[in-house]
């Protein structure tokens, strides 16, 4: 398996990801970095995390790079210190990804994580070619939550709400705090630091995963709830029934409210409901279509200008803060917006009037054999559109079909969208047929 992946650097640890690799990771980041200046490092949950935060760090200081240790940490609260003191930094997390995965978030001082600077690390990392600039030193940062915290509280000041929030045994409990000092009530769920993540895997698949937080929501008569991934830059949101919010959903919901204030551009992947294009015109704004992933998008919010960006992997970014996606800052923005609106949740959502959209992965066993189908059944679309990992078509002006690679496990990504319920589930057992016959 290749741990150099579109986004990030990631594997099973024990086979792909060992103690060694992280080693020779550190050696090749300090080489990129000409073992000069700080490096900021922070880590999940995972049981894994220390070990590898150990080894790497040992890697960057062997070099000469001086390291700001931020231990366990929310993944936006170490893109956060990055970006605040503009320094380059890593959080080691595999994100959503299973507890027996691992892996390396490397981001840059403007608070965009590495894209082509993967492939050099890459390449640092099979020569062997590792430079020395003396031995660097390690300095434990221990006021960072302290810092962000009050970051949030400048911008926010005190907020309104009951909330239900599942942490998932993540890194994501840090906030817990946070959330309570600016003024929500939170009921927290899974708050406890768990190395197997519960047994969660991928919010995505929100049904059983998220049921505790649903029965939860509407036992507590909460306003919403939110689920945050292994690192805490997703959120995956639950209105005042418990039912789970589409992401595209979501998107319109913040873009509505961003717009009002401000015209610019939005941005969305090529997964997310077709309509977020009409209600961005609709409000004043422009939507601006973009590759999958948190690293392009990150790039991408800079290129543009842009004011907002949303995944269908319930990423979103606010420009207005900084470049990067935060799940926790994304949860205090729902607060923010429903304590000036004076409206609800479920209000802003009858608003948003979109059509059905899914996002199904279909297990491929190998990294291969994803590959394989991907670029097999690509032959068998030749009218679609190229989007990098995969390809999109269109099957009339309303519904569409995408087929990737997962950049993440090793698994086929089909996503839908379609005119309907009944519709969607039949365009799911034509195209999930499909895609398992060639598997």
């Amino acid at each position: 398996m290749d741990i150099f992946r579109a986004y990030d650097i990631r594997g099973i640890y024990g086979e792909d990801i060992i103690d060694e690799v992280a080693l020779r990771l550190g050696k090749s980041l300090g080489t990129f970095l000409k073992g000069k200046g700080d490096v900021c490092v922070g880590f999940d949950t995972r049981s894994s995390s220390p070990i590898l935060f150990d080894n790497f760090v040992a890697g960057l200081t062997s070099i000469g790079c001086n390291v700001i240790s931020l231990g366990m940490i929310p993944n936006p609260i170490a893109y956060f210190y990055a970006w605040k003191n503009k320094i380059f930094g890593c959080h080691i997390t595999a994100s959503h990804n299973p507890a027996t995965w691992n892996g390396f978030k490397i981001f840059k001082p403007n608070g965009v994580s590495f894209i082509e600077e993967n492939k050099a690390i890459k390449n640092i990392f099979n020569s062997k070619k590792f430079i020395t600039n003396g031995k660097g030193e390690i300095r434990e940062e221990k006021g960072i939550i302290k810092e962000y915290s009050d970051f949030l509280k400048s911008r926010f000041g005190k907020l309104k709400g009951k909330i239900v929030v599942d942490f998932l045994g993540g890194a994501g409990i840090k906030s817990l705090e946070i959330l309570k000092e600016l003024g929500l009530d939170v009921i927290p769920l899974h708050e406890k630091p768990d190395a197997s993540l519960y047994g969660f895997h991928r919010l995505e698949s929100w049904g059983d995963l998220l049921n505790t937080a649903m029965d939860s929501v509407r036992k507590e008569k909460a306003d919403f709830g939110v689920a945050f991934d292994a690192d805490a830059d997703r959120s995956i949101f639950m209105n005042s029934a418990g039912e789970y919010m589409d992401p595209s959903v979501m998107h319109g919901i913040f873009t509505k409210n961003i717009l009002k204030s401000k015209k610019g551009r939005i941005i969305a992947t090529f997964d997310s409901a077709t309509e977020l294009e009409k209600l961005s015109k609709d409000n004043g704004g422009k939507l601006i279509w973009s590759r999958i992933g948190h690293n392009f998008i990150e790039q991408k919010i800079l290129d543009e200008n842009a004011l907002f960006a949303g995944e269908q992997s319930s990423h979103y970014y606010f420009n207005e803060f900084y470049p990067f996606s935060d799940g926790i800052l994304t949860t205090l923005k729902l607060c923010k917006i429903l304590n000036e609106t004076k409206r609800n949740f479920d209000e802003l959502i009858k608003e948003i009037k979109f059509h059905p959209v899914v996002k199904l992965y279909i297990e491929a066993k190998t990294d291969e054999k994803k590959i394989e189908v991907v670029e097999k059944l690509r032959k068998r679309f030749p009218n679609s559109i190229d989007i990098a990992d995969g390809f999109k078509f269109k099957l009339n002006k309303i519904e569409w079909i995408i087929i990737r690679g997962s950049q993440t496990l090793p698994e086929v990504n089909l996503c839908i969208e379609a005119k309907n319920k009944d519709r969607l589930k039949e365009l799911i057992q034509k195209y999930s047929e499909i895609i398992k016959k060639e598997l």
